[in-house]
């Protein structure tokens, strides 16, 4: 109807160190609303700094200047706490939607209007989240998140502490990312990414707070996709928005294990699993714990593969493989291969193209190749990347051009 009021959309993103990218975050946010005739008024976006040991300023007075609210928060108090503050400084109606957002996403064309019209189209979706990749062309699949349960837990510890477990993992993991990784429309799961997701407000107001303060960082956004279907909505991934994800801005490429980020993540773990497992579930992850602790240093996380070498690279990496068919590249930071991105292609060899291999953080990286019909290896690899990884969020030129070039490839 003429008089129906404009659908509003309230942003809401918390920010640790990453100031420059919730710039390009909140841009892109802003010219794919614009860019899809919707009022610019009708947009929130709220940004609550979690107390940022680095200076953010001039990233915090150009989101302000973007429209944004900022709240320049004097602890961090965890992420779970900032979301919940930056909601409630938020108002609409109902019918309005909520977006979670890290700061370390970028919005490709025509993302957002294809999560708005999924949650428009479906009152049922608790939660949207949208394909995520870790470069702006698509070319590193992010790795599927998998629904934390003691089970899966016990099947992660051994993959760490044999080979023959990890093998057996890695066969598990890839039979359920390889859909994920291939899906163009929206799929029914029952995890998400929580670096993306859209939500209705109804929804969110149904709950008692948006996230679970009790969780310092990480296992909130686990928490709120099982609270949602244990309310009856549904969890879904949309294979055909694709989003770019700058991976692990603010808590680092790798923790270590009395840093900030990680001691908050086993607070948050062990809270985690004590609300959803119980005390004989929690004793088993402790005991997991306990057993990965004392293993033997040099026999924890041992090889999956004989890796060949490739040595330091300081352009993109390239692999022959031994036919033309396929392929599936899985690349990881680990040689267990509990977790990676997956590549997909044809040919019979595969060059990382420029524009990905620059977003790639230096460090070492492990890779192997599989035929896609049989899932059979081709080979495996190893380097160092020798040149740093992108730091800046794209601009709007690059995001266009980006995005044009991914649409017409997928």
């Amino acid at each position: 109807m003429s008089g129906e009021r404009p659908l509003g959309l309230a942003a809401l993103i918390v920010n640790y160190n990453t100031g420059a990218f919730a710039v390009g975050c909140a841009r892109s946010l802003i010219e794919e609303w614009e860019g899809a005739g919707r009022p610019r008024e009708r947009l929130q976006i709220v940004v609550v700094d979690n107390a940022s040991p680095r200076d953010q300023t001039e990233a915090l007075d150009e989101l302000e200047a973007l429209g944004a609210t900022v709240v320049r928060h004097e602890e961090n108090a965890g992420y779970a706490i900032g979301m919940n503050m930056a909601y409630a400084l938020t108002t609409g109606e109902p019918t309005d939607l909520v977006a979670v957002l890290n700061p370390d996403i970028y919005f490709l064309p025509g993302s957002v209007e294809t999560m708005i019209e999924y949650m428009l189209a479906h009152p049922e979706c608790g939660a949207l989240d949208p394909r995520t990749c870790m470069d702006p062309l698509g070319v590193f699949n992010l790795p599927r998140n998998l629904l934390p349960t003691v089970s899966e837990y016990v099947r992660v510890a051994f993959a760490h502490l044999d080979p023959v477990f990890a093998h057996a993992y890695s066969r598990r993991r890839l039979r359920l990312a390889y859909p994920r990784w291939t899906a163009t429309e929206p799929i029914l799961t029952d995890m998400l990414s929580g670096c993306c997701l859209f939500m209705h407000r109804r929804i969110v107001d149904e709950m008692p707070s948006l996230m679970d303060e009790r969780y310092p960082l990480y296992y909130e956004d686990t928490d709120l996709f099982r609270t949602l279907r244990g309310m009856g909505y549904t969890v879904v991934h949309h294979g055909g928005a694709w989003i770019l994800h700058h991976w692990s801005r603010s808590a680092g490429a790798g923790g270590e294990p009395m840093d900030e980020p990680t001691r908050r993540h086993d607070i948050g773990k062990k809270r985690y699993f004590e609300k959803f497992s119980g005390p004989l579930g929690r004793m088993v992850v402790g005991v997991m714990d306990w057993i990965v602790a004392r293993w033997p240093k040099p026999w924890l996380g041992r090889a999956l593969h004989d890796f060949q070498s490739l040595g330091d690279l300081h352009e993109p990496v390239e692999i022959p493989l031994p036919r033309a068919c396929d392929y599936l590249v899985e690349f990881g930071v680990s040689q267990t291969y509990v977790i990676c991105a997956g590549v997909l292609g044809h040919g019979d060899r595969w060059r990382c193209p420029e524009e990905a291999w620059d977003w790639l953080p230096p460090m070492r990286y492990y890779l192997r190749a599989l035929d896609r019909r049989t899932n059979r290896i081709l080979g495996a690899w190893t380097f160092q990347k020798a040149t740093n990884g992108r730091s800046t969020a794209m601009d709007a030129a690059e995001l266009a051009s980006y995005g044009e070039r991914l649409w017409l490839a997928g």
